[in-house]
């Protein structure tokens, strides 16, 4: 389940990826061996050379969604800013897939009163809702902080 030149494995982090340290979407980008394009969004799934799958999540406070992220669990709100939110969207499907397989899903967290992105390590999805939110439907995951070994 390696990929890249260096060989990141999408299970771990790569070896230059400490949780707690912040970074900026270009070391993101040289770390993951990937490119986002002008800015990061929130759901990016991704496959590295070996053709494994892996999700990079973002959130952000001054995000557009109310994402609310605490140590442990925490909910994070789907893709697509307008009109409803469906499981097939394709951040969306690979989050409702990470539920029962082992897609890793690496998550990052800007704070406004901080530059760069937090990472908080890998996470699970452990669920997923629909609900009514300001007149359309949105889907809402639980994720939970992996415990460090």
């Amino acid at each position: 389940m390696y990929g890249g030149q260096r060989g990141v494995c999408v299970h771990t982090p790569p070896d230059e990826v400490t949780v707690g340290r912040r970074y900026t979407q270009e070391e993101i980008e040289e770390a993951f061996e990937t490119g986002f394009g002008y800015q990061i969004s929130g759901i990016n799934p991704r496959r590295d050379r070996t053709g494994s799958r892996y999700v990079l999540l973002f959130a952000n406070e001054e995000g557009p969604y109310d994402d609310s992220v605490t140590a442990g669990r925490f909910e994070y709100v789907g893709e697509g800013l307008s009109g409803d939110q469906d499981e097939s969207s394709p951040g969306n499907s690979v989050l409702v897939d990470a539920i029962s397989s082992s897609v890793p899903v690496h998550f990052f967290y800007k704070q406004s009163s901080y530059d760069g992105w937090e990472y908080q390590g890998l996470v699970d999805v452990m669920d997923y809702r629909s609900e009514r939110r300001d007149g359309r439907r949105v889907l809402v995951f639980e994720l939970e902080h992996r415990a460090e070994i």
